[in-house]
């Protein structure tokens, strides 16, 4: 089921509105996110810029990392709620409003 929900959201990850239809509608179900916690937007700022310049550095992107850190740069919350999926062939990181009524992005990670 974890996978599925992470291929859904990968498949509407560029309609901004879908991926926000979505997010609501598992955000209530168990066991879906494996971590959800609320920081500041600096503090995630800083450390997912610094995550963008290391991996343009290396080599290594990670899918939406740059739109991630864009869209938290130009955000006005002050709050960011960063929720963590684990699937078996991918994971993903969802970055929204603290009640995800705004969807900022989502980082997809290979595993």
């Amino acid at each position: 089921m974890i996978d599925l929900i992470i291929n859904n959201l990968y498949n509407v990850r560029n309609n901004i509105e879908q991926t926000e239809v979505l997010v609501t509608s598992i955000k209530e179900k168990e066991r879906v996110f494996k971590f959800s916690s609320v920081e500041t937007k600096d503090h995630l700022y800083n450390i997912y810029n610094d995550r963008l310049d290391f991996s343009i550095y290396r080599g290594d992107h990670f899918e939406g990392l740059a739109e991630v850190v864009e869209e938290m740069k130009n955000s006005d919350l002050e709050n960011i709620r960063l929720s963590y999926i684990d699937g078996i062939k991918k994971s993903c990181s969802i970055f929204s409003s603290e009640d995800y009524s705004i969807i900022l992005g989502i980082i997809f990670y290979d595993n």
